[in-house]
């Protein structure tokens, strides 16, 4: 194989690994449109062991991942965009929108007016337990959990 060729197609590699995917979802609820980032498997794992609560009981020790933390942990950790979106008229169509772009979750002007100790917390407050949920799923999601590996066959 041509050398050139075959460095073009390793870089191809490289820059894929580097760009992780991005999606964006719309809460209808709060108007909040989150684009999200996948996250690297080193990173969910940290996430995870940081929301692991542990408990001995007559020598055994028992593990439990705190699902509520772990997806608040999970959005805070892989929003890359949050933008509150309100349109002109109050409608959901035709009118003009304006928004107003967050630096995330632990944005000051969320977590001062509501008393907010950061960006998880933020999270935790502003969705609903299923909005947690979906959400935390979609990032697992475009982090490449459940995604489906083809055969290759010769």
């Amino acid at each position: 194989m041509d050398p050139v060729r075959e460095q073009e197609i390793l870089d191809g590699l490289f820059e894929t690994v580097a760009n992780l995917p991005e999606e964006a979802v719309f809460i209808g609820r709060l108007g909040l449109r989150v684009t999200l980032r996948g996250l690297t498997s080193s990173k969910v794992d940290a996430i995870r062991e940081r929301c692991t609560v542990r408990k001995t009981s007559k020598g055994q020790v028992s593990e439990k991942i705190d699902s509520e933390l772990f997806n608040a942990a999970l959005i805070k950790e892989a929003t890359s965009m949050l933008e509150v979106v309100k349109k002109a008229d109050g409608s959901d169509r035709g009118a003009e929108a304006h928004s107003v772009k967050l630096s995330g979750w632990g944005d000051e002007r969320l977590t001062s007016r509501l008393k907010l100790s950061g960006g998880e917390e933020a999270v935790r407050r502003l969705l609903l337990a299923g909005e947690l949920d979906a959400v935390g799923d979609k990032v697992l999601e475009i982090s490449g959990f459940g995604v489906d590996i083809e055969d290759v066959k010769n």
